[in-house]
């Protein structure tokens, strides 16, 4: 998997990576009890996006997933549900829907083994070094579970 940059020329040039993945099998992907999340390509826009301007510190971080239901129940799931962190920021959700292209909707139901693919939008700082990508179980006794994380190291 890599990452792609865009600079404010709309220039591609690829800027990563070493996936963390404490199972070599699924480099890039982790399973739940309930679901596997996969993440496909990560992209790093730095000016614009859809029309959306963004600030000379910040840049888009454009990740394209794709989830699978392992269950035989539907699965609902919010965008809430995948945060990042960038280098020692605490972690925070995907931006709300504004019309990127395949973009996952604010909130998405998934049936019995349904697999999905689409996007998910963050900001991050344009200067980030590491990022992580995590999900952690709740249960509907309010308990929490395991948090699963992707880690992945940005080089200029």
């Amino acid at each position: 998997m890599e990452i792609v940059k865009k600079d404010t020329n709309k220039k591609s040039s690829i800027v990563l990576i070493p996936d963390h993945c404490p199972n070599p099998a699924m480099i890039n992907e982790f399973q739940t009890a309930f679901f596997t999340f996969r993440v496909n390509r990560l992209e790093l826009v730095e000016k614009e996006l859809c029309g959306y301007e963004i600030s000379p510190e910040a840049q888009y971080l454009v990740a394209d997933i794709a989830i699978r239901n392992n269950t035989n129940e539907i699965l609902s799931m919010f965008k809430g549900d995948f945060l990042i962190a960038f280098d020692k920021e605490a972690p925070f959700e995907a931006e709300d829907y504004f019309g990127v292209d395949h973009q996952l909707p604010n909130e998405y139901a998934l049936k019995p083994n349904e697999k999905i693919s689409g996007k998910l939008v963050y900001i991050i700082a344009r200067g980030a070094s590491k990022i992580s990508i995590r999900y952690t179980e709740y249960f509907e006794d309010d308990t929490q579970g395991k948090t699963y994380r992707l880690k992945y190291r940005l080089k200029e």
